[in-house]
C-alpha cells in the first residue's frame, strides 16, 4: 500500500479511536489494540495501546473538567490506585505470553459487552 494511504487509514483510525475514547472514556483502547495486532506482536501492540491512547484521555479529561461535567474531587480518590495498578499492568504486561494477553482481553471485552446490555 502507498505511504500515503497507510496514513490516511492511520488519521482515519486515530480519529475513530479519539471519538470513540472522549464518548465512552477509555474505550478507544478496545478498538486500537485488535486493529495493532494486525501489524504488531500483541505485548508491543498493547504497549503502543497505551502510548496512543494517553494523549487521547488527557485531551478527553481537559475538556470533561473544563465542561464541569466531572471534578478534579470526584476523580482524585481513583487516581493514587489507578496510577499503582497501571504500574502493576505494565509489569504484567511483560511477564505474560501473547495467548494469555489475549485471552484477558477477550474476557475483558466479553465481561464489558455482557455489562452493557445489562444495564
Amino acid at each position: 500500500m502507498p505511504t500515503y494511504g497507510k496514513q490516511f487509514r492511520n488519521n482515519i483510525l486515530g480519529f475513530l479511536s479519539g471519538v470513540i475514547n472522549g464518548l465512552l472514556g477509555a474505550g478507544g483502547g478496545m478498538l486500537i489494540v485488535p486493529l495493532l495486532k494486525t501489524r504488531l506482536n500483541a505485548r508491543k501492540a498493547h504497549a503502543t495501546a497505551v502510548a496512543i491512547i494517553f494523549p487521547m484521555c488527557l485531551a478527553s479529561s481537559v475538556m470533561y473538567l473544563y465542561s464541569g461535567r466531572v471534578t478534579l474531587k470526584e476523580a482524585l480518590p481513583f487516581m493514587p490506585f489507578g496510577i499503582i495498578g497501571a504500574f502493576v499492568g505494565t509489569v504484567l504486561l511483560t511477564k505474560l505470553n501473547s495467548g494469555q494477553l489475549r485471552v484477558i482481553f477477550s474476557l475483558f471485552m466479553i465481561w464489558a459487552g455482557v455489562r452493557l446490555i445489562t444495564r
